[in-house]
């Protein structure tokens, strides 16, 4: 394959993968009833899994009732696996994470089914990420980035934190979705419910599963077939499929003629409301340590996001002679 071609393949991919993993821009939905704060200390203990509470997630609040989510540490070879990730390929990069949380997640449905980490929500990877690496260095080594207070011109290092633990605070800012979408939310089915022109539409964050399998069909076309994809239809269709982590081939293709054969009115309402729900971590944040005042940061990774389970300076610990 030419190498334009595989830098198409890479540019349309790019626009398919979530935004968390690559700018970290995203929306969260209003949390006044769900506490975020979620205490690793506090964390129930199940042989080396730790159950963490969905709603600490940031789109946590689609998860059904009774859905329980267990986590734990990274092993070595975990960590060996992903240490060769491609900080320059956004595919490599969510491969690597998804690669960890497939041997770090257990999922469970409320019936009590055990299922795997493609029921978790496309927009809760970072997340769930930063928890794990948590998990896996618990005396420590935290990643951080240099920052300048806005209020008062001091330098200090704010730390990437997903949870708030003894010594140290969660540092992840989620930004909660516009608020014109909080009326149209069903506490029962936990999805965005919308009437256009008669027609019920149910929308949720797509899970991991349900994006694995229209990534790998997105690639097919582009490189085997050479088609260009309906990149709107990447973008729109996965957040319809609320119930559902996976489809079949034959099932893309039906929801693309359909989608092809949608009227104005219907189109317009779903683009807009799936703008609104990128859920995800969308900086950091953290008081001066001088000051006190509120400082912020994006979630850009001094290092690339190789750097995420690599430990600083582990020459530190060694004896000298």
């Amino acid at each position: 394959m030419p190498n334009e071609e595989g830098k198409k393949t890479e540019d349309v991919l790019s626009q398919f993968i979530d935004n968390e993993t690559k700018d970290m821009s995203s929306s969260t939905i209003n949390r006044e009833m769900v506490n975020m704060d979620t205490q690793i200390e506090n964390m129930v203990y199940g042989r080396e899994f730790f159950t963490i509470d969905p709603n600490s997630l940031p789109a946590g609040m689609f998860y059904k009732p009774g859905t329980k989510i267990s986590i734990k540490g990274a092993s070595v070879a975990d960590v060996q696996e992903y240490s060769v990730v491609d900080n320059t390929n956004i595919v490599d990069v969510t491969e690597k994470m998804n690669l960890i949380l497939s041997r770090c997640v257990r999922f469970t449905h409320p019936n009590g089914m055990q299922g795997t980490y493609k029921e978790i929500k496309d927009n809760d990877r970072l997340s769930l990420i930063f928890m794990i690496r948590e998990l896996t260095f618990q005396k420590g080594n935290n990643l951080a980035k240099e920052i300048t207070c806005e209020h008062c011109g001091h330098d200090f290092k704010i730390e990437f934190r997903s949870t708030t633990s003894q010594y140290n605070k969660k540092t992840f800012k989620y930004i909660e979705m516009d608020e014109e979408l909080n009326d149209f939310f069903n506490p029962q089915t936990k999805t965005i419910d919308l009437d256009i022109n008669g027609v019920s539409w149910k929308l949720s964050p797509p899970t991991i599963g349900l994006q694995e399998i229209f990534f790998d069909d997105l690639k097919t076309k582009v490189q085997v077939s050479n088609i260009t994809p309906n990149v709107s239809f990447l973008k729109v269709i996965p957040f319809t499929l609320w119930d559902r982590n996976k489809i079949s081939e034959d099932g893309i293709k039906a929801k693309e003629k359909d989608y092809k054969e949608m009227d104005m009115d219907t189109f317009q309402t779903l683009n807009y409301a799936v703008d609104k729900m990128k859920f995800g971590v969308d900086g950091l944040e953290d008081k001066c340590p001088i000051c006190g005042g509120e400082v912020h940061s994006d979630m850009s990774f001094p290092s690339g996001a190789s750097n995420i389970f690599v430990v600083s300076s582990p020459l530190g610990g060694l004896k000298k002679k």
